[in-house]
């Protein structure tokens, strides 16, 4: 045969399954399933113009043998390389920025962040200034998630409010992330309100030099990091200059960042 005569082979589309189909095959709910997708314990990829959830056989398979309850990226590292965050899939080690004008923006995705990973069982580190964090404590509350009980159970922390240099800074934010991963092995959340770090670092330059340092710690970790900018608090170029910082933002859908 000819090679303008010569057929090709069609290539096998991998077949996804929809929630419904995956929950009987798991054997659980569809609540179940719509659960683990969104705290991304289970990968779930979104398609059509619905967004609507569709799961590999495969990853099925691997989550049914870890069993939801026993950390399945324990089982197989490609669970633990993605977080689903409010139906944006991103990468571990990514360092994201988050920008808001209003306290409901800042809500809008610093709550789910964070109730997300308590209900998960994942560690979630929250750094952010008292009034600020007790905003969180209340929202968290009104969802049904007991912060303080999370804290004294270790698995939520709380940055240190401590005055020191960037490159302390940096050191610290090694330190806790070592220290999470030995106390409760699997992925680990960090919810940084900006506003702190520059309190406690006593300029925005100085802030700035964190950000761009800190990228190469995240990237060892199992974590994903969203730094939380009050835009009322920042002047324009500040605002840039973040953006530069958080290359990572622009992997997912970039309006989802922007409040």
């Amino acid at each position: 045969m000819s090679a303008g005569n010569r057929k090709e082979t069609p290539v096998a589309r991998e077949r996804l399954l929809t929630t419904r189909e995956a929950a009987t095959f798991l054997k659980v709910s569809e609540a179940s399933i719509r659960r683990w997708t969104d705290s991304g314990l289970l990968p779930a990829r979104r398609v059509g113009r619905r967004r609507a959830r569709r799961l590999r056989e495969e990853d099925l398979r691997i989550f049914m043998e870890a069993g939801p309850g026993q950390n399945p990226a324990a089982a197989d590292t490609r669970l633990s390389s993605t977080m689903v965050i409010q139906s944006v899939v991103v990468s571990m080690g990514d360092h994201l920025a988050a920008f808001y004008t209003t306290d409901a923006g800042r809500l809008r995705i610093g709550l789910p962040f964070l109730r997300d990973g308590l209900r998960a069982g994942q560690t979630v580190v929250l750094r952010a200034l008292p009034d600020v964090r007790e905003r969180y404590f209340a929202a968290l509350r009104n969802e049904g998630v007991d912060a303080e009980q999370a804290i004294q159970a270790g698995q939520l922390m709380i940055y240190p409010e401590v005055s020191d240099s960037a490159g302390d800074q940096v050191a610290r934010f090694e330190q806790l992330l070592t220290a999470a991963s030995r106390q409760r092995p699997g992925q680990i959340r960090i919810l940084a309100e900006t506003l702190a770090d520059v309190e406690t670092l006593g300029s925005v330059a100085e802030h700035m030099v964190v950000e761009q340092r800190v990228s190469a710690v995240f990237k060892r970790f199992p974590v994903v990091t969203i730094c939380a900018y009050d835009v009322r608090a920042f002047d324009a170029v500040t605002v840039i200059e973040a953006l530069k910082l958080h290359p990572d933002t622009f992997g997912p859908q970039v309006g989802y960042w922007l409040n």
